[in-house]
């Protein structure tokens, strides 16, 4: 099956300390990528370092075909429109309204712009549930709405592929629940794999798919969902028990 994302060798270091330490792998099409481990191990560097947010100290990174490691100028701009980027505070311009947070979107990365791009505000925003925040600013929102205005930002502009890092950090189970569901279904209805940075274990059951799991810099495991719960070695079953005791050290 031809691979959606190659990622060969990456390494990424921050005045001497190394993140990502010659990190490789493989995600197939049809299949969603999770990111785990524990809190600063690199896992939102690795989402920067594939959308070149973040400049890799060397490797390569294969995304659809396209060796987004030796883009530049014009060809990254075209690539990054491509992505859906949806950032683990949600990065809602505060003095902006809703309709005028995702229109900046669309006018400045897809160029819609006008009556168009009006209806496409309101489109995405009936998907996410919520048709009627149109002019409220992000300030009057619950954490849960921010980070569905956030999602309907970032499908608005119908990108080839998402990532996401942390859709469910700061809201409760039940909020939770609901930004997944609709998360899930945005996915099913552009048909487009994710990769889904996370912590939580519930966000892992429903999205499933292949798997990473990140320690000091390297990949400890490396398979599906199910053979994690399943079999995995002994940094899966730290991580998922959440316990102190193991090869994943606390820090």
């Amino acid at each position: 099956m031809e691979e959606f994302i190659i990622v060969e060798k990456l390494r990424k270091s921050f005045d001497g300390h190394v993140v990502l330490d010659g990190i490789s792998f493989s995600v197939s099409y049809g299949k969603d990528l999770l990111v785990i481990g524990r809190s600063g191990v690199g896992k939102s560097v690795l989402l920067k370092n594939i959308v070149r947010l973040l400049e890799p100290d060397s490797g390569r990174i294969i995304v659809n075909g396209v060796e987004v490691t030796s883009l530049k100028g014009d060809e990254l701009r075209e690539f990054r429109k491509s992505v859906g980027f949806l950032f683990q505070s949600g990065a809602l311009f505060d003095f902006l309204n809703v309709e005028d947070n995702i229109l900046f979107v669309l006018e400045n990365v897809a160029g819609i712009t006008g009556e168009r791009a009006r209806r496409r505000v309101k489109e995405v925003l009936e998907m996410v549930g919520l048709p009627n925040v149109l002019y409220k600013m992000p300030s009057e929102l619950s954490g849960g709405m921010r980070k569905r205005v956030a999602l309907a930002r970032t499908i608005s502009v119908s990108p080839k592929i998402l990532l996401l890092d942390e859709p469910t950090t700061g809201l409760d189970p039940i909020t939770s629940d609901y930004v997944i569901s609709a998360i899930i279904d945005m996915k099913s209805y552009l048909n487009i794999p994710m990769i889904v940075v996370t912590h939580d274990i519930e966000v892992m059951k429903k999205i499933g798919g292949h798997v990473i799991l990140l320690d000091e810099g390297k990949i400890v495991f490396e398979g599906e969902f199910e053979d994690m719960i399943n079999e995995g070695n002994e940094h899966t079953k730290q991580f998922l028990l959440g316990s102190s005791n193991g090869p994943i050290k606390v820090i």
